[in-house]
C-alpha cells in the first residue's frame, strides 16, 4: 500500500512590521535608500516597492494548475472505463488534494472527498484507500477518524518501511494538533528512522521551530531541501514559505521576506506567498501597494481572509463604507465554508470574528475549534475570545496549559500577558511580556 505524497501544512502565521536598517555601514545605507525608494513608489498601483520586489509572473503557478487539471482529466477517463478498480480514483483524490493546496479552494477538497467516496464504493469491504482517507480527514481537521484508518493500514498483511514511516508521521501530526508535543516528537523520530525523506524532515523542523529550537529547525529544513527534486516547485516554494514564517515569528523581517521572494521565484503567482508579501507591505505603511495586491489576490481566490485584510486597510484610510462592505462579504464566504467543511473553516472564520465581532460568535467558534484540535494555537485563540467577552477566568483556564507545554512563541507569551493583566497578576504579566519581546521585539504591533 503506497503512502500518498503529502506536504505538511501550516495555514496560520504571524506577520509584522519590517524594520529598516540604521547606522552608517554601506549595506545599511543601501537598506535606507531602498526604503526611501519603496516609499516613493508605494502609491503607484500594481508596482511592487523596491524593497518588496518579487516575481509576479504567474505562468509557473498557472502551468502547475493546468498540468494537474490535464492529469486529473486523463485519469478520470481511464477510471471511468475501469469500473472494477479504485486505484486510479485514489490517485485522482490525491491530485485534487494537491490542487486544493495550490488553489486554496474548498471546492477542490469537495471534489477530493467525492472521488474518495467513489473509490470506497468500488472497493471490497475492509479494503480501499484508507491512508488517503486518513490524509484527507487530517487536512480537513477531522482528527477523530484518522487513527482508525492508520490502524487498518498498519495491520495490513504487507506493509513496507516507507508506508510505516508515513503512518508514524501522520500519527505525529495528529498528536501535534492535539497538543501532545512529546508524543508527536516520538512519532516523528520513529518515522525518520524508517524512511528519511523531505516530508518527515519538514515535520521535525516545524516541531523544533514551535518548541523554540530555531537552529535545529533551520537545519532540518535545509536537509529537507536537499532531498527535494529540482523540478518539485510546490514543495520547494512551500519550504521557503515555512522559513519565512519562522523568521517573521522572531521579528527577522528582512530575512523572512527574502524567503518569500525565493518562493515566488520558484512558483510565481502563488497567492499564498503573495498574501504574506501584501501583509508585510501593509505593516510597513505601503498601503497603496498592499491594497493593489490584496485586490488582485481576492479576485483570484475569493478568500475571505484577504477581504478582512483589505477591509482593515480601507478602515485605516477612512473608507468605512468600503471596509464594511468587504467585512460583510467575508462573513458570507465564511458562512458558506462553515456549512461546507465546518471543521476546516473554524480557525479561519474565528480570526474574522475575533477582529470584527460579535465577540459571542468568536467564543462559539473558538470552543468548536478547540474541541477538534486542542493544541496551543487553539488555546491562544480561545483565550483571546474569552477575553473579548470579559471572561478573564475562562481565558486563564485556556492559556495556563499552553504555558506549561513545550510550545515557545512570542504570540503565546503576549496573549498570556494580556490574560494575566485582566486577572490582576502584574508580576507574571511583566515576566511574560519580557519573554515575548525577547523572542520578537515587534510582537505588540503584529
Amino acid at each position: 500500500m503506497p503512502a500518498p505524497s503529502l506536504i505538511p501544512t501550516t495555514l496560520a502565521c504571524a506577520l509584522a512590521l519590517a524594520a529598516s536598517g540604521c547606522g552608517c555601514s554601506p549595506d545599511e545605507a543601501n537598506d535606507a535608500s531602498n526604503e526611501a525608494s519603496a516609499k516613493s513608489n508605494a502609491d503607484e498601483p500594481g508596482r511592487a516597492p523596491a524593497k518588496l520586489s518579487f516575481n509576479t509572473d504567474a505562468a509557473l503557478f498557472e502551468a502547475a494548475l493546468a498540468d494537474l487539471d490535464r492529469t486529473i482529466a486523463g485519469l478520470r477517463e481511464v477510471a471511468d472505463a475501469q469500473t472494477g478498480s479504485w486505484i486510479l480514483l485514489e490517485k485522482i483524490t490525491n491530485l485534487y488534494m494537491r490542487r486544493a493546496r495550490l488553489s486554496g479552494s474548498y471546492d477542490d477538497y469537495a471534489a477530493a472527498e467525492a472521488t474518495l467516496a467513489e473509490a470506497f464504493e468500488r472497493a471490497e469491504e475492509g479494503a480501499g484507500p484508507v491512508l488517503t482517507r486518513a490524509a484527507l480527514n487530517f487536512t480537513l481537521h477531522r482528527l477523530d477518524p484518522v487513527a482508525a484508518d492508520l490502524d487498518l493500514a498498519a495491520n495490513a498483511l504487507v506493509v513496507d518501511d516507507p508506508t510505516r514511516a508515513y503512518i508514524a508521521g501522520l500519527r505525529g501530526d495528529v498528536a501535534f494538533e492535539r497538543g501532545d508535543y512529546t508524543e508527536a516528537k516520538a512519532r516523528y523520530d520513529e518515522s525518520l528512522a524508517l524512511d528519511r525523506n523531505d516530508s518527515i524532515l519538514a515535520k521535525l523542523a516545524r516541531w523544533s521551530f514551535r518548541t523554540g529550537d530555531f537552529d535545529t529547525a533551520e537545519q532540518r529544513y535545509a536537509e529537507a531541501r536537499e532531498l527535494m527534486l529540482d523540478d518539485a516547485l510546490e514543495p520547494r516554494a512551500w519550504l521557503e514559505l515555512q522559513l519565512g514564517i519562522m523568521d517573521l515569528d522572531r521579528g527577522r523581517y528582512d530575512e523572512a521576506f527574502a524567503h518569500y521572494r525565493e518562493g515566488a521565484a520558484l512558483l510565481g503567482g502563488w497567492w499564498l506567498l503573495e498574501e504574506h508579501i501584501a501583509e508585510i507591505a501593509a505593516l510597513q505603511g505601503m498601503d497603496a501597494f498592499a491594497l493593489e495586491l490584496y485586490t488582485d489576490i481576492i479576485a483570484r481566490t475569493d478568500k475571505a481572509e484577504f477581504m478582512d485584510a483589505k477591509a482593515g486597510l480601507l478602515a485605516a484610510a477612512g473608507d468605512e463604507a468600503g471596509a464594511a462592505a468587504l467585512i460583510a462579504e467575508a462573513e458570507q464566504v465564511y458562512t458558506a465554508q462553515l456549512e461546507q467543511f465546518p471543521s476546516a473553516a473554524y480557525g479561519h472564520a474565528l480570526d474574522h470574528y475575533l477582529e470584527f465581532g460579535p465577540p459571542s460568535k468568536a467564543v462559539e467558534l473558538a470552543e468548536a475549534n478547540f474541541e477538534l484540535r486542542p493544541g496551543v494555537p487553539a488555546r491562544i485563540a480561545l483565550a483571546e475570545a474569552r477575553l473579548g467577552v470579559g471572561d478573564a477566568a475562562g481565558a486563564l483556564a485556556a492559556i495556563e496549559p499552553a504555558l506549561a507545554s513545550a510550545w515557545v512563541s512570542a504570540d503565546l507569551f503576549w496573549v498570556a500577558a494580556e490574560v494575566l493583566a485582566a486577572t490582576g497578576d502584574s508580576e507574571r504579566e511583566a515576566e511574560l511580556r519580557a519573554k515575548a519581546l525577547a523572542l520578537n521585539p515587534h510582537v505588540a504591533t503584529q
